[in-house]
């Protein structure tokens, strides 16, 4: 039987910010008796590819890199039912973002019943550069904590409700 909730993080190790879904992603492993239940998947750039993760879960939270317009650091949530407007996410490996990914799975009947996003608002995708900017490094323990209220909100916890940002 599979874990009730699988995490992917996300992003780039070798463009600043990118990395924050990774950096968030290790760090709930190095806690992971805090999330029973869960698989933690670190993806990379994964495009197309998280339809091969999320194969057979049906409730999957992804955590990313955002630019919205918002301060860097800012945590958002967003619903897989009200997805942000695809620009919100940076581009993956071929141009094809989460956004992308959850809508084809959607068309393709291979997309979760729940899908939650955790994204931290990013300062830079500099290309080659390794390490979070203060402001993004700051909010990957806010990142952790919204990531394990989102797992208690799916499994029929208490956790906040919202479909878009916090």
């Amino acid at each position: 039987m599979r874990p009730a909730v699988l995490v992917i993080g996300c992003g780039n190790l070798l463009a600043a910010d990118d990395a924050v879904g990774i950096h968030v992603l290790r760090r709930l492993q190095a806690e992971a008796e805090r999330l029973p239940g869960c698989v933690l998947v670190e993806a990379g750039t994964p495009g197309l590819t998280l339809l091969q993760l999320w194969e057979g879960y049906q409730r999957v939270i992804i955590v990313d890199a955002v630019r919205s317009g918002a301060p860097p650091g800012t945590i958002h949530r967003f619903d897989g039912a009200c997805l942000p407007r695809r620009q919100v996410l940076p581009l993956c490996a071929h141009g094809i973002n989460v956004v992308d990914a959850l809508e084809l799975g959607r068309v393709l009947g291979q997309a979760p019943a729940q899908v939650r996003i955790v994204g931290v608002e990013i300062a830079s995708e500099e290309a080659f550069r390794e390490g979070l900017t203060p402001a993004v490094a700051a909010a990957v323990a806010p990142a952790c904590d919204a990531v394990r209220e989102e797992v208690l909100r799916m499994l029929g916890g208490e956790g906040p409700s919202g479909s878009a940002r916090e």
